[in-house]
């Protein structure tokens, strides 16, 4: 959570984190550490050691919590799509292989709203009979 939080994501973050302790805010924001289990963030927040994995258990459980941890990940998940954007751009200039520049292409287009029509095939069973009457 060390990057810039927008104004308005600021607050949806403060908003929800009122409700929680100060131990439940630490223990919250030490989950994003990466590598970082729910047991680890519970004692590097002030848990008891021996209880840790009850403690956390019981945290995640909570309305306010959750609300938290929502807004959180929500401001992650934006950030990671920045990313992850920008990689699908970088992949349509300069991938090797003319493929991935199509499908990274085709990815930008589908995203923007611009997805092709999906082909559909129809197939018909049934008897067809046909009598042509060339006589008069």
């Amino acid at each position: 959570m060390g990057k810039m939080i927008k104004p308005f994501e600021k607050a949806a973050i403060e908003e929800a984190g009122r409700a929680l302790t100060a131990k439940q805010r630490r223990f919250v924001d030490n989950l994003f550490r990466p590598g970082t289990t729910q047991t680890e963030a519970a004692i590097d927040a002030g848990f008891k050691e021996n209880s840790a994995h009850v403690s956390a258990s019981r945290i995640l459980r909570l309305p306010h919590v959750i609300d938290y941890l929502n807004a959180c990940v929500k401001h992650g998940t934006a950030i990671q799509a920045i990313k992850a954007q920008s990689v699908v751009a970088d992949l349509m200039d300069t991938a090797k292989s003319d493929y991935v520049k199509l499908q990274a292409a085709q990815d930008v287009l589908d995203r923007a709203g611009h997805k092709a029509v999906e082909k559909q095939a129809h197939a018909i069973v049934g008897e067809l009979n046909v009598r042509i009457d060339l006589g008069d």
